[in-house]
């Protein structure tokens, strides 16, 4: 289970319990993020591959089966990047709110971020990018997980995840949404997810054999918004094709 931006394996709290009974589950702290934060983490930038294969080398200590890959937002962007590391490796793709294109504002948003960061402080940037995520009122509980699960970061983690959107992260959706894995995907979206609704719909009209599900009355994070619906949906996908 891979969380996204500012998160840590703290989100996945609403799936641990229903997943459990039928998998055995690996909680990902991505590097710098809540259990890692006590961490020296000696690289100075980081990169979408890097984390990936650092991912990868914690699942190997655990398993050399195929695995399925449960993720939220950003987090969809680092599974789709395992899953180019090792095909043979996935055997599902299970996404909640993923990021598979970027428009003008957040292009522009993603490539300024450490300069406006910089201005107005990285936490202050997160809490900016929470409300323009997620701005409706009953997004709230979702916002504030997001922010306070943030604040684990430090600030030096802080500038190198916001330096590695600027240089990474345009190019990276490009180059991983350009095409379908070959294994079974269920994506997951909230029918008021402004800003990544319409390019996910886009992306699965182009590869016909992905399951989407809008889940009406929800924001950018299904998986919190939505846990209950969220999680029937996934360990259904999950069986019908065995574990």
């Amino acid at each position: 289970m891979v969380h996204g931006a500012g998160g840590s394996t703290r989100t996945w709290r609403k799936q641990v319990d229903a997943f459990s009974k039928d998998y055995h589950l690996l909680l990902i702290d991505l590097p710098g993020h809540a259990g890692s934060a006590e961490r020296t983490l000696q690289r100075e930038k980081y990169d979408f591959e890097w984390i990936s294969a650092s991912i990868w080398d914690v699942v190997d200590c655990y398993t050399l089966k195929p695995i399925h890959v449960v993720a939220v937002s950003l987090g969809s962007i680092i599974a789709m990047q395992m899953y180019e590391l090792r095909p043979r490796g996935v055997a599902s793709l299970l996404f909640a709110g993923p990021i598979v294109s970027l428009n003008v504002k957040l292009r522009f948003l993603a490539r300024a971020g450490l300069m406006i960061a910089k201005l107005i402080g990285f936490r202050n940037f997160y809490s900016l990018m929470a409300k323009i995520v997620l701005p409706r009122k009953n997004h709230k509980k979702s916002r504030e997980i997001f922010v306070r699960e943030s604040k684990f970061l430090s600030i030096e983690e802080y500038r190198k995840w916001t330096a590695m959107y600027g240089r990474y992260l345009d190019d990276t959706l490009r180059k991983l949404f350009s095409f379908q894995p070959t294994v079974p995907i269920l994506i997951m979206v909230g029918g008021q997810d402004h800003l990544f609704l319409k390019p996910t719909i886009q992306y699965v009209n182009r590869f016909e054999s992905i399951t989407l599900e809008i889940v009406h009355r929800c924001g950018h994070l299904v998986s919190l918004e939505k846990s209950d619906l969220f999680n029937q949906r996934c360990l259904d996908f999950l069986r019908s094709f065995g574990k």
